[in-house]
């Protein structure tokens, strides 16, 4: 059984698009930038690599990411003790939906302990590659976290008394419209990367609350919240992060898997959003 983590890509074109191309979607700059293969030496002796890219029906990409490194192996042969050479290259599954810019990465402990350590090491292939630089495009990645848990606890309190959510530059179409879009705007204007803002209150509404957290999940964004679980109880601390949205699936060796695992990435993302039941 293969355990698969999903996260958010973010895609930042250049502002003055590149100059021998007609402009190109985020989408199609993720897409166009993973099917170059790209290579680069992250660190050294270890040279991560993309390969085995397929193209799913509606919009879906299968990919491996892995790394090469050289090893030496000491063995007796013929009467004597000799030292061979070799390459070792472990590798793990992805699945992107394109238009979503959502992926989810197989976990596998030969290339990191953490999923997300081959999530942090994924785009900084992107970003070295050559196809980014010729484009000047910039790439961010970041964990979807499931909203469920800290959702609750907001609903269920006696009050909520600060709200703090984080966020990020201008990239997402689905986030929410009324309060992070603006706060993406004013960071885009004064050229900041990263962003928080903090409501404070007797007893915020929790479901304005909850609509800015599940933008947040959507967008690989954070946020915290402050408070009372009943009249009688202490205030108490509880954050968003730390519960990753995690896709189980047997296999990927046929088209059938890996369209189901971008099924998986769908409906899962759509249940982060609250745009379906999340039965």
């Amino acid at each position: 059984m293969l355990e698969f983590q999903m996260f958010r890509i973010k895609v930042y074109p250049s502002p003055q698009g590149f100059l021998f191309e007609p402009p190109k979607t985020p989408s199609e700059i993720l897409k166009d930038v993973i099917l170059s293969l790209p290579s680069a030496e992250l660190r050294k002796g270890m040279i991560w690599h993309i390969g085995n890219v397929s193209i799913l029906e509606e919009g879906g990409l299968y990919f491996r990411i892995g790394r090469t490194t050289k090893s030496t192996l000491e063995i007796y042969e013929n009467g004597n003790f000799e030292e061979q050479e070799f390459e070792t290259a472990p590798y793990t599954h992805v699945v992107l939906d394109i238009r979503l810019e959502v992926c989810v990465i197989a976990k596998k402990s030969k290339l990191s302990p953490k999923t997300t350590g081959i999530a942090n090491q994924f785009v900084r292939l992107l970003n070295e590659s050559t196809r980014a630089r010729q484009i000047k495009a910039n790439f961010e990645i970041d964990e979807i976290n499931d909203p469920t848990d800290f959702i609750t606890h907001l609903r269920q309190a006696f009050s909520v008394s600060k709200f703090w959510v984080t966020f990020s530059r201008p990239n997402a179409f689905d986030v929410n419209e009324d309060f992070i879009k603006p706060m993406e705007k004013l960071l885009k204007d004064s050229e900041g990367e990263k962003g928080k803002t903090e409501l404070e209150g007797d007893n915020l509404n929790p479901e304005s609350l909850e609509d800015i957290a599940r933008s947040a999940a959507s967008t690989g964004n954070d946020a915290t919240a402050w408070l009372q679980p009943s009249e009688t109880s202490r205030k108490i601390r509880k954050r968003l992060k730390g519960n990753p949205v995690i896709v189980m699936q047997e296999d990927v060796a046929d088209p059938e898997h890996k369209m189901k695992i971008l099924q998986l990435i769908r409906k899962n993302y759509k249940r982060v959003k609250g745009t379906i039941d999340t039965e």
